[in-house]
């Protein structure tokens, strides 16, 4: 694994700077009207090629690979989520580890099926088409089998041919070989081949032995010359022999014979092979009027096979970077978070073979960037010191984009969105070229008004330093005319500049907003952090005297800039001030806003907590209130049946209290509340009855009469409802009864 110039780091597979170097001379070629083919210089200038090289590796097949090389991304929403949805299918397919499609060893059938091709295709195309076929059929059956929509989609295109399938079948093997069923002739042809080929060499093993001919015989060797098979014989024994001449050694000394017995069989051999190639090449030109007959069908379906394979090398891309899908939308707004720039993950892989790529240490070698556009801005100008990731910040959002298009998941956290654009244009980079006679400057604005020609609202513009190249004082407004362009058509643009012009043109824009890359004063460093809504400083001579400048230069330089720039700078200075302080104030109101959370929960869970002990404190009581009452009753009508039946007038002042006293007692609050509970009861309801400390099933219930039947330990029990409780017991309670489903749960009971 190499890397190539600005940051770049080639693929799994990289062909290497030749072939490099030829595309990069067609990406800059001009069009038919004179002026640069912006599109794929922009895909170069963001390193798509390098991105797809990286992705192209994990294909199983050289088409699916040459597909994912040339991919080119979706400019509508659509198609853009198809792609997505089906890498994101197959990724859960390949977690399953049911996921077996069959990719390798797929043959470019184009080339083997050319729209104007004649001739007979040879066994080894016809092993090819058959291979298209039979995996296609395999493979719809996969996907058919799957809850997957957008699989189960593609798998309706994935048609059988059941009629050219099993003659291809039964014709050709997986290696390109004709079959001997390919046709009872060709079967019959090569039985008889084999016959005579095995008497031939019979004859040879039971006469090499014979006394009139070994003088003669050359070591015992059986040679074939000319396809038919031979005796050495010594020269000076030629006349021993009887047979056919067919050839003889360099140095004369050697003759190779057939024996005249086995010319007779191998005359007729090779007759039987010559009808047996006649029949092959018949049932070839057979198969291949076939196949060209169904020649749109089998390349429908070798496109489908070539698609599904470049989708699996997406998701293994995705599953090895740890990457997810964004959302995609038709809006403006771009929502990264956590984004990294894909190649420098990829450079960060282990080249080693074998080894297993960290995928954690990537992630920490890479410093992440979140940027948020707000939807109704679409302008951002970003400002900042140099080497500071500027350019990294374009590139990232620019690539990214272009992966999202191309059904590529992303390399940022959960929770990123992304429109689909029906153009990236990107001038990043130093374009100049002495062939064209172009300076720096001449080829930043070549490029720009290629941009500003074809950039729609629908667009993402990328510039890179707009405006350098030339004296500030003309380069500042060339670039807010631009800018102005750009923004009265509506075109999500992207600007980073060192001009403090720009800084301003932000200000006074209401859809512009500045943002700045985050230096660190204390370790006078940059920390790689967007901040969208301010801008930022360059800070040259910081840096400049960090790398070696000496410092009377850097000194001599920052008095001389400070009246130049003091009030920007104080500008800047302040807004920064501020966006810590809000940085600061956000975070402590976080903090605030935590705990306030935990307070509130706190006090929840207390007076959760007091009702708790409030509802078994009550139950207490009502237990204890009903268990005096109960004990009462009792003792009385104990103390009765003691008495016995006592005459005259005690007996009936007796009775009239109890009764009195039974009246009293279902007048009463708790008899109500019990009353109230009784008659709300249906069948298969849970009550509890004092008398027996069990909860009880309801079996049957008479209201008029006030009587109920509960199950008590597998006991129809006729009770009153007087004697039931309005209370169940608390949870844990001994349960004596099962409902039809299973166990009743105490708990549940309980609430």
């Amino acid at each position: 694994m190499g890397s190539g110039k600005g940051g770049t780091v080639s693929g799994p597979t990289d062909p290497g700077n030749k072939r490099r170097r030829r595309t990069r001379a067609r990406n800059r070629r001009l069009d038919s009207s004179g002026t640069l083919d912006v599109i794929p210089s922009s895909y170069r200038r963001l390193d798509l090629a390098d991105l797809l090289e990286c992705v192209a590796g994990f294909a199983s097949s050289r088409p699916g690979k040459v597909h994912l090389q040339r991919a080119i991304p979706a400019t509508d929403l659509e198609s853009a989520r198809v792609l997505l949805d089906e890498t994101e299918e197959i990724r859960e397919r390949m977690k399953t580890n049911n996921w077996n499609p069959g990719f390798e060893g797929l043959s470019d059938i184009p080339s083997i099926l050319p729209e104007s091709g004649s001739g007979t295709l040879d066994p080894q195309m016809l092993a090819a088409v058959w291979q298209v076929i039979d995996r296609s059929r395999r493979l719809r059956s996969q996907l058919q089998a799957v809850e997957c929509p957008r699989l189960t989609r593609r798998a309706e295109f994935l048609v059988d041919v059941p009629g050219l399938r099993e003659r291809l079948a039964k014709s050709v093997d997986a290696s390109g070989e004709i079959l001997d069923q390919a046709s009872e002739k060709l079967n019959r042809l090569r039985s008889e081949s084999a016959r005579l080929d095995a008497e031939i060499r019979q004859w040879f093993v039971e006469n090499s032995e014979k006394k009139q001919w070994k003088k003669a015989l050359q070591g015992n060797v059986v040679t074939p010359r000319h396809g038919r098979l031979c005796w050495a014989i010594r020269a000076e024994c030629r006349n021993l022999v009887r047979g056919v001449l067919r050839g003889e050694s360099s140095s004369g000394q050697t003759l190779f014979i057939e024996p005249e017995p086995v010319v007779r069989l191998g005359d007729r051999s090779q007759r039987s092979r010559a009808a047996e190639t006649h029949e092959v090449q018949r049932i070839l030109a057979d198969l291949t009027r076939e196949v060209r007959l169904r020649r749109e069908l089998i390349l429908q379906l070798w496109q489908h096979l070539v698609e599904l394979d470049a989708a699996q090398a997406r998701a293994r891309f995705a599953d090895e970077l740890g990457c997810v899908s964004p959302e995609l939308t038709e809006g403006r707004r771009i929502n990264l978070v956590g984004a990294r720039h894909p190649l420098l993950l990829w450079r960060q892989r282990k080249s080693e073979r074998g080894s297993t790529f960290d995928l954690e240490s990537a992630r920490a070698a890479v410093v992440p960037m979140d940027l948020d556009m707000n939807p109704g801005r679409y302008q951002v100008v970003v400002t900042g010191p140099n080497t500071g990731g500027k350019t990294v910040v374009l590139k990232t959002v620019g690539l990214l984009a272009l992966m999202a298009a191309c059904g590529i998941p992303i390399p940022a956290a959960e929770g990123c969105s992304i429109p689909v654009f029906d153009a990236v244009l990107a001038d990043i980079g130093d374009e100049q070229s002495l062939q064209q006679d172009l300076s720096t400057f001449s080829a930043h604005v070549t490029v720009v008004a290629s941009i500003l020609r074809r950039s729609t609202s629908r667009s993402l513009v990328l510039l890179d330093e707009l405006g350098s190249g030339t004296d500030p004082l003309e380069g500042a407004p060339l670039a807010e005319a631009v800018l102005d362009v750009l923004y009265e058509r509506g075109t999500l643009t992207l600007v980073t500049t060192h001009l403090g012009r720009l800084k301003e043109y932000a200000y006074r824009r209401r859809k512009c907003e500045n943002a700045s890359m985050e230096f660190d004063p204390e370790k006078l460093a940059p920390t790689f952090r967007i901040v969208v809504g301010l801008p930022g400083r360059s800070n040259a001579l910081v840096i400049a005297e960090r790398i070696g400048m000496p410092s009377e230069v850097v000194e001599r330089a920052r008095r001389a800039s400070r009246d130049q720039d003091a009030v920007d700078h104080e500008v800047v200075d302040a807004m920064q001030r501020a966006q810590k302080d809000l940085e600061r104030r956000s975070r402590e109101a976080e903090g605030h806003r935590k705990r306030a959370l935990h307070h509130s929960q706190e006090i929840a869970r207390q007076e959760q907590e007091a009702e708790k002990a409030r509802s078994a404190l009550e139950y207490e009581l009502e237990r204890v209130e009903e268990l005096k009452i109960s004990t009462s009753v009792a003792h009385i009508r104990h103390a009765l049946d003691q008495l016995g039946e006592l005459p005259g007038a005690k007996g009936d002042a007796l009775s009239d209290a109890y009764v009195a006293l039974a009246k009293a007692l279902e007048s009463t609050d708790l008899a109500m509340r019990r009353l109230d509970t009784a008659r709300s009861l249906g069948k298969g309801d849970a009550v509890f009855i004092p008398r027996f400390q069990k909860v009880c099933e309801v079996r049957k219930i008479n209201k008029e009469k006030q009587r109920l039947v509960v199950l008590i330990n597998g006991v129809a029990t006729d009770i009153s409802f007087a004697e039931i409780s309005w209370v169940l017991p608390p949870p844990g309670f001994e349960i004596w009864w099962k409902c039809d489903e299973g166990s009743v749960d105490p708990e549940e009971l309980g609430r």
